[in-house]
């Protein structure tokens, strides 16, 4: 129910004795706690070749896991009206509601929660903070053998973490042939694409101030711009696909224009929807790495925000969906996600996000450029592209 969403976060923060996370249960304001080596980043197509779904699960390790198979075996050949048939008459023998934790703002994930319940009369908690406090959470349980999340839905770079950590059992599902294929892996599935573009504040940026490269965003705005504190992958894209594979620059040049930004920037701001509140509020002019549906949903509203005509080729990063592999629920767990990618893929378009599922219309245009975060790229350069982008806005006056 919606106030067990509400209830569980708090409950959840004090169980497990290492979990020392912060949640946000009454805004969408993202947590602001960030483990060491993470992004405070919570939340993308990408151009990535994304390895195939298996037709048969791996052999589990875990009860969740062995569950999970069994599960997998009794729905092989239904088709999809069947499948979620029996899925919600599995779950329902389970007679356990899950845990869902996510950094999916609160005003989306919460109309996906109720429309879940809605439709099977099962519950689901919420747990929601920025993707970074999420891994650094789930990763603690671990080493706590605490089993906290069912479900978990956060940015792809962070799920590729928990992958790497073997936190994840195989999803194998025909729903992730609908799926943009570059956001499909063995082990979780893209829910929606995040959207990084520059964004500006339409009533102190004149028409004839709108930048129409990434190089004017970097140098036109000497002490009006603003960058977010985590954004490394966004970083590591344009640097390696556009500056470099593109524009011919070397990777030192390229950095350099970062860095050149980086010491003209009046603010570094932890969090992007933090950083939109305090565009539109006229803290600076414009912003490096804004998400395009906060813009979209602030502007909706009339908010002096705009992205439009966007500053070209736009970044974009799957925020993908997977099962915890100590889930005591596998098949709500298993029902959740093909839910989220199915049924929500609509109300989180209404959001103004950019569905995974290839079937849902909205989202970004294809007729804009984009470069897509190489997830499974990123993960293995993490090390390197954090410390790069740490050491850029490094000393600069953060607020969050």
């Amino acid at each position: 129910m919606l106030l067990a969403a509400f209830a569980v976060v708090a409950a959840a923060c004090s169980d497990p004795p290492t979990a020392e996370t912060t949640a946000a249960p009454t805004t969408a304001a993202p947590a602001t706690t960030a483990a060491p080596g993470t992004t405070a980043a919570d939340t993308g197509e990408t151009t990535t070749t994304a390895a195939p779904a298996t037709t048969e699960a791996p052999p589990p390790e875990s009860p969740g896991g062995a569950r999970l198979q069994e599960i997998y075996t009794g729905l092989d050949g239904l088709d999809a009206d069947a499948r979620r048939t029996r899925l919600i008459e599995l779950a329902q023998e389970e007679d356990e509601g899950i845990l869902f934790y996510t950094s999916l703002n609160l005003d989306d994930s919460l109309p996906v929660i109720e429309a879940f319940e809605d439709l099977t009369d099962l519950d689901v908690d919420l747990y929601r903070a920025s993707s970074s406090t999420v891994l650094q959470r789930t990763l603690q349980e671990a080493d706590a053998n605490f089993a906290g999340a069912d479900v978990v839905l956060i940015n792809g770079p962070e799920m590729a973490v928990l992958d790497d950590q073997g936190l994840l059992l195989p999803l194998v599902s025909p729903i992730t042939d609908d799926i943009v294929p570059a956001a499909v892996f063995p082990t979780w599935a893209g829910v929606y694409m995040n959207v990084f573009t520059a964004a500006w504040n339409t009533d102190l940026l004149g028409a004839d101030e709108i930048p129409t490269t990434w190089e004017e965003v970097f140098t036109n705005y000497s002490g009006r711009l603003a960058m977010e504190l985590g954004d490394f992958d966004w970083f590591a894209t344009l640097v390696k696909d556009y500056f470099v594979a593109q524009q011919g620059l070397t990777e030192d040049e390229a950095v350099d224009l970062f860095r050149q930004a980086a010491a003209s920037s009046s603010k570094v701001i932890d969090g992007h929807t933090l950083m939109a509140q305090l565009l539109i509020a006229g803290e600076f002019d414009i912003v490096t790495s804004a998400y395009h549906h906060r813009v979209v949903r602030e502007s909706g509203k009339g908010a002096p925000i705009a992205w439009d005509p966007p500053v070209q080729p736009l970044v974009i990063r799957p925020n993908g969906i997977g099962v915890h592999a100590d889930t005591g629920a596998p098949a709500t767990a298993l029902l959740f996600a093909e839910f989220m990618l199915t049924d929500a893929q609509p109300l989180l378009v209404e959001g103004g996000r950019t569905p995974a599922n290839q079937t849902v219309e909205g989202g970004i245009s294809s007729e804009f450029t984009i470069l897509g975060v190489d997830v499974v790229t990123l993960n293995e350069e993490r090390d390197k592209w954090e410390t790069l982008y740490e050491q850029i806005v490094a000393g600069l006056d953060v607020q969050e």
